[in-house]
């Protein structure tokens, strides 16, 4: 009796595996199966990857238009002078009016200075045997800007354009009245309130504005070289 219970007992507990072992093969079959038909989602419709097929009911951003033969606005810019650039004159005229070499980037301008130098003042003179205040004003405009200007240094002022003293730049006309009755007297700015002149007393030389006698005489200063002018005859003189 006993050995008819064990018998049976074998027999259930292998029916009981067999099923187990096929449920479970059967649940990660199904889980493969699902695993495999399930597609993924994208939001709106949208293809990720190299799928080249369109977007359904979407249409494509408008791009803007480009001219073909479109081309940038060009900028001008002057190279800056610098110290290695300048020559013995200009650091002897460096020194002379004690400012920094890389501000004198006009050399022709103090070329023109130094062959004039100490020219004596003549009334009337218009070389460099004997020169007037204005003749040299004017001789320089020519040589240096190219500019014609009047003989006189009355219609030097009113050809020239009126500006404020702390407006000066290189090239300026200054007027001042050394005989009490009007304009009598003209030179040409430099820089840092120096001009350069033709005097009664000294001949061609550089004065400063703020020297006692030119300031209390001083008029005015009028304008005749243009800014582009300026700068494109200090670029060609370097």
């Amino acid at each position: 009796m006993r050995y008819l219970l064990f018998l049976a007992g074998i027999a259930f507990v292998g029916s009981s595996c067999s099923s187990l072992k096929s449920t479970s093969r059967s649940s990660h079959g199904a889980s493969r199966d699902n695993t495999k038909h399930t597609s993924p989602k994208f939001l709106n419709d949208i293809a990720i990857g190299s799928d080249p097929s369109p977007a359904t009911g979407r249409s494509d951003e408008a791009v803007p238009h480009m001219p073909e033969n479109y081309k940038s606005p060009r900028v001008y810019m002057f190279p800056a002078f610098n110290i290695e650039q300048g020559g013995p004159l200009q650091f002897k005229y460096a020194i002379k009016m004690n400012v920094e070499v890389e501000r004198l980037a006009n050399r022709d301008l103090y070329k023109f200075i130094e062959s004039w130098w100490g020219t004596p003042y003549r009334m009337g003179g218009s070389t460099q045997k004997g020169v007037d205040c204005s003749a040299f004003t004017q001789t320089l405009m020519s040589v240096i800007y190219g500019l014609q200007i009047p003989r006189t240094a009355s219609e030097q002022k009113a050809f020239s354009t009126v500006v404020d003293e702390d407006e000066l730049r290189e090239g300026d006309l200054v007027f001042f009245n050394t005989r009490g009755r009007g304009v009598s007297h003209v030179g040409i700015y430099l820089l840092d309130n120096q001009f350069v002149h033709a005097s009664s007393s000294g001949g061609v030389m550089i004065s400063n504005l703020n020297d006692n006698y030119w300031h209390k005489r001083f008029m005015n200063a009028g304008r005749v070289v243009d800014e582009q002018t300026a700068a494109a005859v200090s670029l060609k003189s370097r």
